[in-house]
């Protein structure tokens, strides 16, 4: 599946681009919205989406407190699919996310990025079992590579692992970019491509119409 984020300032603005992108499915990178308001329009996108709002600490935009970002998600959950919560997010708040997804059958991703390296095989394997021990219908990481051994060792814990949920697994930067179009090939439960060139939610990140591309070739 081909994820498209929407990175737009505006909740009307992101509603229109969501449903004109020909993608799988959606996510609403929340952090970049300039107002909350409104966020029942989510609701008007009419192909599945996930919700996140990634903190400044975890390399998105959203600089208010923990408690401010958790009550951001927990509206938006009323009208979304998935929900996107940090590994390193408290966890008292990060069970506020899995108590509503409960009630309102939202599955819940639990996410991991490194915007500066990539850990070992085990040590890629141990972040993912965390995600899923805490309450993950989906484990996700992102890494950056600093050489193809890196990115590699990213593909390889796609392939061999002892999870029992579904894996998001990619690598970031100019390196990472063939993991884009490789990762859904081996195994990943999705892939991230920006709407167009200029649109790139992480470093690296191709245009829905380049994974395409490269996808139908492979294919």
């Amino acid at each position: 599946m081909i994820c498209v984020p929407i990175i737009e300032p505006r909740i009307d603005l992101a509603v229109k681009l969501a449903n004109s992108v020909d993608s799988d499915l959606v996510e609403l990178r929340l952090d970049y919205l300039q107002s909350f308001e409104n966020l029942e329009r989510v609701g008007r996108i009419n192909k599945p989406k996930i919700v996140t709002c990634m903190p400044q600490w975890e390399g998105g935009h959203f600089k208010g407190s923990e408690t401010e970002r958790i009550n951001v998600l927990l509206r938006a959950m009323d009208s979304c699919d998935l929900v996107s919560i940090e590994l390193k997010t408290s966890g008292e708040l990060r069970e506020r996310i899995l108590q509503k997804s409960k009630r309102n059958k939202v599955k819940v991703i639990i996410s991991y990025h490194d915007f500066e390296s990539t850990p070992s095989r085990e040590e890629i394997l141990e972040i993912l079992r965390k995600e899923a021990d805490v309450g993950a219908d989906i484990a996700k990481v992102a890494f950056m590579p600093h050489d193809y051994e890196d990115v590699m060792n990213l593909l390889y814990v796609l392939v061999k692992n002892d999870l029992e949920i579904p894996i998001i697994a990619l690598s970031m930067g100019e390196l990472g970019k063939i993991s884009r179009v490789m990762a859904p090939i081996l195994g990943s439960y999705l892939t991230f491509a920006s709407a167009e060139k200029g649109k790139e939610s992480a470093p690296g990140q191709l245009s829905i119409s380049e994974v395409k591309k490269v996808t139908d070739i492979l294919k």
